[in-house]
């Protein structure tokens, strides 16, 4: 008889300052993980681990925990709540088979709220949710439970209620009857022997209306809602309870073929490379060799390790369902699937970083070592993007907002010894093509070498990205070639005639030619490169600027100043939907205006409006508008140095 196995991948999702890592310490608390309770204020909690993190009470990478409740085995991930760090988020929703959204009692939904939302329902992530701080002075839990039912799903269902709501010896209790015969409507509305007896008015079971619930959640048909106050561990037993009830076990087939995904990567001083991965079939042990599906290799796997309380420990193995932490891959990328890539869930953007900024040593001679630094930063966040120009000395990286240039900054001063500055944030524009063109290149000189190309270049839909195809045959390219032209488009494509990353292009490869005797591996990298860009110069491109989705509620008596200052901002709206004292007004605008629009409006308004954005879309900037910038690096359009430096027949001195 196969050994029965309850897991649960859990995430812990909130906007920053919901409560949600000290909600974490209650949890591992109460399961007898921890003897004593750690505090976000003094520094002391679990779940923030690195030195940056306690010093600041912010979260700034997903902590994965472990810890068992009831006998299910909970790996839990406490993830940032700060919008700077939603990077995280991202990889932690590919893993998780349940969630629990934490708000405030007083604050309510928040600027991430719904953007959280609207990612775990893309993912199709069972949610409960968890309404904190009810010992806060201005708690408000029914108002809350309104905004989310107006706002995220009217299929939310409270569990408990508060007493003494808004003062300190705030506790739960059990729904009143009114209360009680509303979660009863509303479950029952989903399972048909249900409704039966409640249209016949037959009494409902408590069990029979806990299963309906549990499968209700499994198949976001409803949501649970508990309150409590995580500061004093009220209602945390019931939350942990409703994990177990509520929530699905992630499928454990160690049968089944190896499936799992990267998606955390940590670099430890002895075990180098550590890759986070969840399986979601078959098993895996030490010196496995496991197939690479997304780099296309085979990797040995020297070590299997889990995390508790942020120590490694070995198991050895790894089985379907669980987190673990895997050595031995020293090429491994994020986002790297391991075996059959059925199971393993698509990815979700929950956000892009729309700024750029150079950084730059205290100490030019640190300048190689910051580089190294910043390289393995970046394999840890690929949002950071980070660029490296040996040519002009340049070290580059993307961001998402202020806040994440001083976490940086103190991360490499406390991690790598590295004093570093950042220069002022640029917003990232893309370019796109004008018109349609040709981009063709001839390289057969200096021998020996041999790569002819010929491309159509299309512009595309807004917001399509880059597609490409070929209608050469292979007796004319061969496919290993044609391989090689594919894989070399994202790079060609990172820099336009405008210094900024190509996008919304369509790319057909329409003619061109090997040689049996003079085409080498790499050649039609080369002929690519210089190919497409003599294709954007030729078609021209125009610029795109990232666009923002902004929400704001405030007294209706600062209308008025706000739509005019959103005017002025390059703004547009809708009408606003008014209330008895307040108005409620959707709209997006530019980055490149509103980078400050925050500080802008709390001045506006002297404090009372609340702000929400996200970043919407990319569209072309108004004539006047947008920047351009030089080309880092020697540029493919001047063709006779670029061949030079891309052969390493030459090597530019760096400048000092």
């Amino acid at each position: 008889m196969a050994e029965s196995r309850r897991i649960r991948n859990l995430g812990i999702l909130a906007h920053v300052d919901a409560g949600k890592t000290t909600l974490t310490e209650d949890l591992l608390f109460l399961s007898g993980s921890l003897r004593s309770l750690g505090s976000v204020d003094k520094g002391t909690s679990l779940s923030d681990g690195l030195e940056v993190e306690r010093k600041r009470g912010i979260s700034v990478r997903a902590s994965t925990l472990s810890f068992a409740w009831q006998g299910v085995q909970i790996n839990l991930i406490d993830t940032p709540g700060h919008v700077d760090f939603s990077s995280e988020v991202e990889r932690a929703l590919r893993v998780l088979d349940g969630a629990v959204l934490v708000l405030s009692a007083v604050e309510g939904l928040q600027a991430q709220t719904e953007p959280l939302w609207n990612a775990l329902a893309a993912r199709r992530i069972p949610v409960l949710l968890f309404i904190n701080k009810i010992d806060r002075m201005g708690a408000d839990t029914a108002a809350v439970l309104t905004q989310l039912r107006r706002t995220l799903s009217p299929e939310m269902v409270l569990l408990n209620q508060p007493e003494n709501e808004g003062f300190p010896e705030a506790g739960i209790a059990p729904l009143s009857a009114e209360l009680q015969r509303e979660l009863y409507e509303k479950v029952a509305a989903t399972d048909e022997e249900l409704l039966g007896l409640y249209l016949d008015e037959k009494p409902l079971t408590p069990e029979a209306v806990q299963r309906a619930l549990t499968a209700a959640t499994a198949h976001r048909s409803l949501f649970p809602v508990l309150c409590g106050a995580a500061k004093t561990q009220t209602g945390v037993r019931e939350l942990l309870d409703a994990v177990v009830s509520y929530l699905p076990d992630a499928p454990t087939d160690d049968e089944a073929p190896v499936s799992a995904v990267v998606f955390r990567l940590d670099h430890d001083p002895k075990l180098g490379r550590v890759a986070g991965v969840r399986l979601y079939t078959g098993s895996l042990k030490t010196r496995d060799l496991v197939e690479n599906t997304t780099a296309g290799r085979s990797e040995k796997i020297t070590q299997i390790k889990k995390v508790s309380l942020h120590r490694y420990e070995d198991t050895g193995l790894l089985r379907a369902g669980e987190i673990g932490f895997l050595c031995g891959m020293p090429q491994v990328q994020i986002g790297d699937i391991l075996g059959d890539p059925g199971p393993v869930p698509g990815n979700y953007t929950l956000s892009e970083p729309l700024l750029s900024v150079q950084v730059l040593p205290q100490d030019e001679a640190d300048h190689t070592r910051l580089a190294e630094a910043l390289q393995q930063l970046a394999s840890e966040d690929p949002h950071l993007s980070f660029r490296w120009v040996p040519e002009e000395r340049e070290l580059h990286v993307k961001i998402m907002g202020v806040i994440q240039t001083e976490i940086l900054t103190e991360i490499l001063a406390d991690r790598f010894g590295l004093q570093a500055r950042f220069s002022a944030p640029t917003v990232v524009y893309k370019e796109t093509p004008a018109k349609a063109a040709w981009g063709a290149d001839a390289y057969t000189m200096p021998k020996p070498c041999w790569a002819i190309v010929r491309f159509l270049l299309e512009p595309g839909p807004r917001g399509s990205g880059i597609s490409y195809s070929s209608t050469v045959a292979t007796n004319d390219i061969k496919q290993k070639y044609q391989h090689e032209i594919a894989a070399a488009i994202p790079d060609a494509l990172k820099q336009g005639i405008r210094g900024w990353e190509v996008t919304d292009l369509k790319i057909t490869l329409v003619e061109g030619s090997d040689h049996v005797l003079h085409s080498r591996p790499g050649d039609f990298i080369i002929a690519t490169n210089m190919a497409l860009m003599n294709g954007l110069a030729a078609a021209d491109t125009l610029l795109l600027e990232p666009i923002l989705a902004f929400q704001i509620a405030a007294p209706k008596e600062f209308l008025g100043k706000i739509c005019a200052d959103l005017v002025h901002l390059r703004g547009t709206f809708a009408p606003a939907e008014l209330s008895q004292t307040q108005f409620h007004l959707k709209g997006s605008f530019p980055l490149a205006t509103s980078m400050d629009y925050a500080v802008r409006l709390g001045s506006l308004t002297g404090g009372k409006a609340q702000l929400s954005q996200r970043f919407d879309r990319y569209e072309l900037c108004p004539p006047g508008t947008g920047i351009s910038r030089p080309y880092k690096g020697i540029s493919p359009l001047d063709r006779p140095k670029y061949i030079l430096k891309m052969r390493g027949a030459i090597t530019l001195s760096l400048k000092e």
